[in-house]
């Protein structure tokens, strides 16, 4: 079992505003926002432990939080989700307490972490979201891009996060179209059911979502999510200039 208490720790060491959005089996969830310097920042969504046995996604978080981020904030503004299942996290599943898997759960609300979440979003609209996930047969990393503008980075993202490591050759299986190697398209049939499509649908005009493999150490898949932020934050600055 690992100690969730150790993220709030983290958190509060932070000494940034830190607001409990919900209790999910006597556990917290946590948001953190980070306010931007600009007069109309672009809106930034991040999030991590959706599957509560990929933990890269989480640290991956942590670690954004916790170094210094005031270049960023001249141009973004950010709400972050550290771990959206801190039961799977804790009890290392993929699932929750009631073995439901919650990135298939968001065309529902009787899923209370995914309530939450949808509660958390309200009316909100971000120019860019980002969730973290790890894949425990995959050996090289992926991601999946969905865009309302046809407009997609993908590309650049996977050939930035060939510094860290190779792409997975294998095909995820998910329906989901090919951009190039290692890029896939949020599929359309997927419907709403996961984070990411629900988020294109109603709350974001541009998602990702990066997929690290397993068998690799807890730092360089948490160097390759970060990597994916970046380099999309990075290409995003310099569309909108």
């Amino acid at each position: 079992m690992r100690d969730y208490t150790e993220i709030t720790k983290r958190l509060k060491n932070l000494e940034l505003p830190i607001e409990c959005i919900g209790n999910v089996h006597s556990y917290p969830i946590h948001q953190i926002d980070l306010a931007s310097s600009a007069n109309m920042p672009q809106p930034v969504l991040i999030t991590g432990g959706v599957h509560g046995d990929e933990p890269a996604g989480v640290e991956a978080v942590l670690q954004f939080l916790e170094r210094d981020n005031t270049a960023l904030l001249k141009q973004f503004s950010f709400t972050i989700i550290p771990c959206i299942n801190p039961y799977g996290y804790v009890h290392e599943t993929r699932e929750t307490r009631n073995d439901i898997d919650i990135n298939r759960a968001f065309e529902t609300d009787v899923v209370t972490e995914v309530a939450i979440v949808k509660k958390v979003l309200g009316q909100t609209q971000f120019s860019f979201a980002i969730d973290f996930h790890e894949d425990y047969d995959a050996t090289g990393f992926y991601l999946y891009e969905g865009t309302r503008n046809e407009k997609y980075i993908g590309p650049q993202l996977a050939a930035a996060a060939k510094a860290i490591g190779p792409v997975d050759p294998e095909d995820p299986g998910e329906d989901a179209p090919n951009l190039v190697e290692g890029v896939y398209k949020v599929a359309t049939e997927w419907g709403t059911q996961g984070l990411a499509p629900y988020l294109l649908h109603f709350h974001s005009k541009h998602v990702i979502i990066s997929e690290t493999p397993t068998v690799w150490q807890l730092e360089r898949r948490v160097a390759l999510h970060l990597t994916i932020l970046d380099t999309a934050l990075d290409i995003i600055s310099e569309m909108n200039v």
